[in-house]
């Protein structure tokens, strides 16, 4: 047995779902295919997570080279080290988000040799013919990521989209800004097809993005009702398969492959349901997965949690959908208007809720709903080190959820002997390490905060009414 599959067997994470099982080789297959294409004379384009706009780059043929995806690969192979390490040679600091560092030493090694570094992950990142690079979710690297790497291939351009992230303010109502916020992305749009039509020597079909704009709402929805049935008790599945079957939600979308795999899974969650079987046989605790990517390279640590009792029902991060009803989208016969909507109402989806209750925002108010919904005992949260997009703020979202909410119920022994009730805060954690980074875990030190953890969702439910 080749060295590379003795040690995919030996990492391999334990699944509750067959769908979560299948995502390993539908990556290792949508990355052979990047370079397949590339033989075949086909246009590669290097692209981010949630761009928003994969149904313009598949309406045009192109096929999107999913940056983020293979330095996670190479995280969850415990191969990004000397990726890193390079990067680190050309003076880019261990500091800065280890996603972009992993591209740019592997981009940086492959031009340098001509040829892919050894025994690259699933045979490589192949060269891309352009960069989409995108400043949304105030990430640095989707300015300056690609703009890095070009450096390295002067000859590859880079077209830039301004897609915003709306700040969340209390005196300003979303109503009064949507208009300008639809017509600006829709001239970012259309920008990019120019761009991408200039690159292609083609023309867009609108027809056919029509198309795809279609698939990808009936996809949003079908997920929606797909990860919904998880509220179930014992639940079908937990977080730890959905950062796998989170791939064709984030990289699948606007594919018959994505929808039908949702189809699949759909199917396999209510057959479990109806068998009442979860994701362990005595499911004590339901956490939420509050916030943070997950280390890739330990996965396995949410098998760790379930041999504690312990399963998650559902997790805020890569859960980037809204029913399209929910919505609520204008008709419009222009598919880049319907994307912009999209995009807009998406991401400001609970600021109006947040309005309603004094301190809270958007994400802490989604934090609560998801509580409510899955009837949730604790919050786990997870800070890595090198992104700071998406965890600075959640500890003070933690903080701002208990001055706010406080639903456990215990009972405490009071003067002479009484007993009184009390409310609680929710029991959380929060973890520390990386995402692809493996310098920065430990096992030791993180099963050891999951069993102070675990206790004390225990001495919780002992005491609750």
């Amino acid at each position: 047995m080749a060295e590379e599959e003795k040690r995919e067997k030996r990492e391999k994470r334990r699944t509750a779902t067959k769908a979560a099982a299948m995502i390993g080789p539908m990556v290792k297959e949508f990355i052979g295919a990047t370079h397949r294409a590339k033989q075949e004379g086909k246009k590669l384009a290097f692209t981010f997570i949630c761009c928003f706009y994969e149904e313009i780059i598949r309406a045009m043929d192109i096929v999107p080279v999913w940056t983020e995806n293979f330095a996670g690969i190479c995280g969850a192979k415990r191969d990004a080290e000397r990726f890193l390490a390079r990067a680190e040679s050309l003076d880019f600091s261990r500091s800065l988000c280890t996603y972009a560092l992993c591209g740019i030493g592997f981009d940086q090694w492959r031009e340098e040799l001509g040829e892919m570094p050894p025994d690259p992950p699933w045979g490589g990142q192949p060269r891309p013919d352009f960069m989409l690079s995108s400043g949304q979710i105030l990430c640095d690297p989707r300015n300056k990521w690609y703009q890095a790497v070009q450096q390295f291939m002067p000859d590859v351009p880079i077209y830039h989209l301004g897609m915003p992230w709306p700040l969340y303010e209390d005196d300003i109502e979303v109503s009064e800004v949507e208009d300008y916020y639809i017509k600006y992305i829709v001239s970012e749009l259309r920008g990019l097809i120019k761009f991408l039509e200039r690159q292609t020597q083609r023309k867009m079909d609108y027809d056919r993005l029509s198309e795809l704009v279609d698939l990808s709402e009936r996809t949003w929805n079908l997920i929606w009702e797909t990860y919904e049935l998880r509220r179930a008790v014992p639940t079908p599945m937990g977080t730890g398969d959905a950062m796998n079957t989170m791939v064709p939600l984030v990289f699948m979308m606007a594919t018959q492959e994505g929808y039908h795999f949702f189809v699949e899974l759909n199917k396999e969650l209510k057959e479990k349901i109806a068998r009442k079987e979860g994701v362990i046989e005595d499911e004590k605790y339901r956490l939420i997965w509050g916030g943070g990517l997950p280390s890739w390279f330990a996965l396995k640590d949410f098998n760790y949690f379930n041999s504690k009792g312990a399963v998650f029902p559902v997790e805020t991060t890569y859960r980037l959908i809204e029913p399209m009803y929910r919505l609520n989208i204008p008709e419009t016969n222009d598919p880049l208007e319907r994307l912009a909507y999209r995009w807009f109402r998406y991401w400001t989806y609970w600021y109006d809720k947040a309005k309603k209750r004094p301190g809270s925002e958007p994400d802490v108010e989604r934090l609560i709903q998801y509580i409510e919904d899955y009837k949730i005992d604790g919050v786990v949260m997870h800070e890595a080190f090198s992104c700071r997009t998406w965890h600075l703020g959640l500890i003070w979202q933690l903080n701002q959820l208990n001055k706010i909410y406080k639903p456990i119920p215990v009972l405490v022994l009071g003067p002479n002997g009484k007993k009184r009730e009390e409310k609680r805060e929710l029991p959380s954690l929060i973890l520390e390490s990386d995402i692809v980074d493996i310098s920065s875990y430990s096992e030791v030190d993180t099963r050891n905060q999951i069993d102070a953890f675990i206790e004390t969702l225990d001495s919780v439910k002992k005491q609750g009414v």
